[in-house]
This record gives structure tokens, C-alpha cells and sequence, in this order.
């Protein structure tokens, strides 16, 4: 990216059929997908037949019955993939999946109110919102953008149903709620009627697209960066 963040994440999140309580750190470690250390040293926050949480290394892992998160903010953030593909693919295949997630979530800290609020006005302009949108003056300390969200409903050859949805905001992370921009982008992939609902089929659809995903993300990302205003990062 032209801009390095202070906090760059990837997500994978799957939507299907899950049982929480077996992905446990020590699960992962019996199959080899994670070091024994690794899962012996992980902050395991809950383990439950209604929600599984922990964090371990890279890795942050969050499953209930309906979703399965995978997630890091570390590189390289093919890490997610695989875990995700060794997970489903060579040990689970049969899940059944409906739907899955191919995210980036990244925090940026730019010069001062000015500069975040100046990307606002460039995506969010006040002057079509007449004589209520000049009382909201010129800076975000008087009000402004607090979310866009942006979607490409029929991305090309995806089945109906998936998307890509962009969204910007002021960060709540970095910044302390000032100067700071988030840019969140959901890569939306929904399983066609005909396909099949076992995690194996799906995996060989995340495999083909992860990395062409994150670079499509990544362009996006710079480009609304791009936009802030010059001298103001």
C-alpha cells in the first residue's frame, strides 16, 4: 500500500454449519495446524457448544453454530487462507457452507482532524444537503460523515447474492477518535443453487479467489487513500 497503516487485518469468515466446542486450541494442535507451543501459550477466552473464542500467535479464532472467523492483523495474511483451507478441506470437508467471507479491515492515521475530515467531504460533499448541510460547518467537530458504505451487488461471475462491500469511517482504534480513517472491505461469496454445500467445494472457490480478493482490496484501499488531502497524511 502507498500508506502503511497502523493496523492491517485479514479475515475469513465462513457461514454454514458448526460445532464450536471441538475447535479448541489443543484440536488445532492435534491436526498439526498449529504449533503445539503455540496452542499450549494461546488465551483461550471461551470454549463452549455455543461459541469458541481464542487468540493464539497470529491468530484470532472466533466459532458459534452459524459462523466460523478467522483473523490476523499480522503478516502475511495468507495465513488465514491456508488454516482456513487445511481446516475445511483436509480434516472437516464435509461442513456444509452456505456462504463465505473474503475481508481486509485497516486503520489509518493521518495528520489531524482536518486531513480525516477532508476525505469525508470528498466522499460525503455537504452541499447537496442545502442550508441543514452548511450548518454542519467545516470540520467534523460540528458533524460530518460517520459511515459510507459502498456495494457492488452482481460482482462478475458470482453467483446472486454475493458482494463487495466498502466502507469507510472514522477509526475508533488509532487516532484517539480524531485522526484517524478505517476502511473495511467485506468480499461477499454466496454458493450458487446447483453447488454443492460440502466445506470442500467452497475451499477450492476461496483458494481461486483469496489472492485476487486481497489485490482488489488493496486497490481500492489506496485509492481512497489517494484522496486525502495532499500534504495532510
Amino acid at each position: 500500500m502507498r500508506i502503511a497503516p497502523e493496523i492491517d487485518g485479514a479475515t475469513i469468515v465462513l457461514l454454514g454449519s458448526f460445532n464450536p466446542a471441538i475447535f479448541t486450541p489443543s484440536w488445532f494442535a492435534l491436526h498439526g495446524l498449529l504449533p503445539k507451543g503455540v496452542a499450549d501459550s494461546a488465551e483461550l477466552a471461551v470454549a463452549h457448544p455455543q461459541v469458541t473464542s481464542f487468540s493464539a500467535d497470529w491468530l484470532r479464532l472466533e466459532v458459534t453454530p452459524e459462523r466460523f472467523q478467522v483473523e490476523t492483523v499480522q503478516a502475511p495474511k495468507i495465513r488465514v487462507h491456508d488454516i482456513a483451507v487445511r481446516v475445511f478441506a483436509e480434516h472437516l470437508p464435509h461442513t456444509p457452507l452456505m456462504a463465505f467471507g473474503i475481508n481486509r479491515n485497516v486503520h489509518f492515521l493521518v495528520r489531524d482532524l482536518a486531513a480525516r475530515d477532508g476525505l469525508g467531504r470528498i466522499l460525503a460533499p455537504v452541499d447537496p444537503w442545502g442550508s441543514w448541510g452548511r450548518e454542519l460547518g467545516l470540520d467534523s467537530e460540528d458533524g460530518g460523515m460517520k459511515s459510507l458504505t459502498m456495494s457492488q451487488s452482481k460482482p462478475t461471475e458470482r453467483p446472486l447474492g454475493g458482494q463487495i462491500n466498502v466502507t469507510v469511517q472514522p477509526s475508533s482504534r488509532v487516532g484517539g477518535g480524531v485522526s484517524g480513517i478505517y476502511v473495511g472491505i467485506n468480499d461477499h461469496y454466496v454458493l450458487g443453487e446447483s453447488e454443492p454445500r460440502a466445506a470442500g467445494h467452497s475451499m477450492k472457490i476461496l483458494e481461486a479467489n483469496f489472492k485476487p480478493s486481497q489485490d482488489r482490496s488493496e486497490a481500492i484501499i489506496d485509492h481512497i487513500m489517494s484522496l486525502v488531502p495532499n500534504g495532510e497524511l
